[in-house]
């Protein structure tokens, strides 16, 4: 006689409250339901697989980042399922974890490298809040001290900076080009494409940034919530840039051929077309005798070159941090490197003149 509730389809089933939530077996005999709960009750044990883990706690960040932070969330969420996401999240030992974080920070940048630990952390922090997991795993994993350096992206020489500028003053039509407002305001390249002329004031003297366009995910999305909490700002509108941006116009600084937000390709092109015009362009020759153009100046690299002005205009780099939109930390490192490139030229300073100094002894010339 069997034990179990037999269906009229002839399964046999068994309703268990497991967890407090009511979950149904059936089977062809009761010995197959009774395989079935004991497998439950296994699987209930261990908890859910990472992979499980990771795609919940993805879907309910997605509505609280912007779209440029979802992609990097999602390469992080990617490198952490492939290593470890087949596995039950209470099988995951903090070892394990130890060696990914490391293995990876060898060949990443630190900044990197300290997003996939966060998101490691969040993940498995979100297991423990579901019940998977009592601790988590990724609670004493750590950053290795030594990391890959990151690429210092660098700022305009001054020959190519008077190129920028005379160009300028030669350019056909009324309007600023992309280059030039990008070095006299500092502004990242989707900040600067978001904005319109009812943005400028032209009598406080400053630029109202408030949002930027983010191609994240292959078309231009306008976000209002920005990079950071310094990304809401007014930055100063300065004389040689004020007397180049027409006004009582409307509608968007750098808009795209039909009028709307330039899309990725159009920004590409225009970049490309805007070097070539500069000279900020390259012609090099490859392995095999090949002849190449590169473009290796980008739209943040003349952010760098604002930050180099106002380093040597004498601004406090925490004032600097405010003007461009980053933290004080970033913009002092800016500076560090600006420093020790400064203190390398008054270096060559001196070595010219000593050795000029040294020839002028010895040929008997009189100093003064």
């Amino acid at each position: 006689m069997a034990k179990y509730y037999v269906r009229p389809d002839g399964l046999h089933e068994s309703i268990r409250t497991i967890n407090g939530k009511r979950v149904p077996f059936r089977g062809k005999s009761d010995r197959e339901v009774d395989k079935k709960i004991l497998e439950y009750k296994e699987t209930v044990k261990k908890g859910r697989k990472v992979k499980e883990i990771a795609k919940e706690w993805q879907i309910s960040r997605e509505s609280e980042i912007a779209e440029s932070s979802r992609r990097v969330y999602s390469c992080a969420i990617g490198r952490l399922v492939d290593s470890v996401g087949d596995k039950y999240a209470s099988e995951v030992t903090p070892q394990e974890l130890q060696t990914q974080i490391s293995d990876f920070a060898r060949t990443h940048s630190r900044n990197t490298a300290q997003i996939d630990l966060a998101v490691i952390k969040m993940v498995f922090d979100s297991a423990v809040v579901a019940g998977d997991i009592a601790t988590s795993p990724a609670d004493k994993i750590r950053l290795p001290k030594h990391t890959v350096a990151p690429k210092r992206r660098k700022s305009l020489t001054d020959e190519q900076e008077r190129a920028l500028v005379a160009m300028e003053d030669h350019r056909e039509g009324d309007g600023v080009s992309f280059g030039y407002f990008l070095m006299f305001t500092g502004c990242r390249r989707g900040e600067a494409l978001a904005l319109s002329y009812s943005d400028i004031d032209f009598k406080a003297g400053c630029i109202h940034i408030t949002k930027k366009l983010s191609y994240a995910s292959g078309k231009p999305t306008l976000e209002h919530h920005l990079k950071s909490a310094n990304g809401l700002r007014d930055i100063p509108l300065l004389p040689p840039l004020a007397a180049r941006i027409p006004k009582n116009r409307i509608g968007l600084l750098f808009p795209g051929k039909d009028g709307g937000v330039m899309k990725e390709s159009e920004i590409r092109s225009a970049w490309k077309a805007y070097c070539r015009e500069v000279g900020l362009n390259e012609i090099q020759q490859i392995d095999g005798g090949e002849i190449v153009e590169t473009f290796p100046i980008t739209p943040h690299c003349l952010r760098h070159s604002f930050a180099t002005i106002c380093y040597e205009a004498g601004i406090d780099p925490r004032q600097a941090a405010e003007i461009v939109g980053d933290t004080p930390q970033v913009l002092e490192a800016v500076y560090t490197h600006l420093r020790d490139g400064h203190r390398k030229s008054a270096a060559d300073k001196l070595a010219e003149y000593a050795t000029a100094l040294e020839q002028s002894i010895l040929s008997g010339e009189k100093r003064g």
